[in-house]
């Protein structure tokens, strides 16, 4: 969530679903700070690539501050089925990453959103941060029963 819009609790978030007119229909919606908090879910407007979000018991501006930089989560059984090639962040987040040839890289700790692509933010165990294209060129596989994913390493992709 980006910041408050207004006096009344409104809040303005970033999209980052592939779904995003699927929040009309949501009723409920998590955000987590220390533990997950249940928000109920009053109006859902949409304005360019923005969604604009009024919760029960956020009625301020001071209310709704609270909740900046915090990210909106959905229930478990309200996600949208996905194809076979597609993953939820939450899945991904922690798989252990590893190259064609078996070799451990380290655990993806993070995804960033770029308008191009998406970024997998990957730590190694001795705490570097590796940059890995989210792109079908880099990404061979994804065994979600297995917590694991093969990259290609192309030339300059670990250093």
């Amino acid at each position: 969530m980006l910041k408050p819009q207004g006096i009344k609790g409104e809040i303005k978030a970033e999209v980052i679903t592939s779904f995003p007119e699927h929040f009309k229909q949501l009723k409920i919606l998590f955000v987590k700070n220390v533990e997950y908090v249940q928000l109920m879910v009053e109006s859902v407007r949409f304005r360019n690539d923005l969604v604009y979000l009024k919760f029960a018991g956020i009625d301020n501006r001071d209310d709704a501050e609270k909740l900046r930089n915090n990210y909106l989560y959905i229930p478990e059984n309200e996600l949208l089925p996905l194809k076979d090639d597609e993953f939820y962040y939450h899945q991904l987040i922690g798989l252990k990453v590893f190259s064609e040839r078996d070799v451990y890289i380290g655990r993806l700790k993070e995804i960033e959103n770029y308008s191009a692509n998406d970024v997998f933010i990957v730590e190694s165990d001795t705490g570097e941060i590796i940059l890995l294209p989210a792109i079908k060129k880099i990404i061979k596989n994804v065994d979600l029963k297995a917590r694991k994913m093969t990259i290609e390493v192309i030339e300059g992709l670990l250093n």
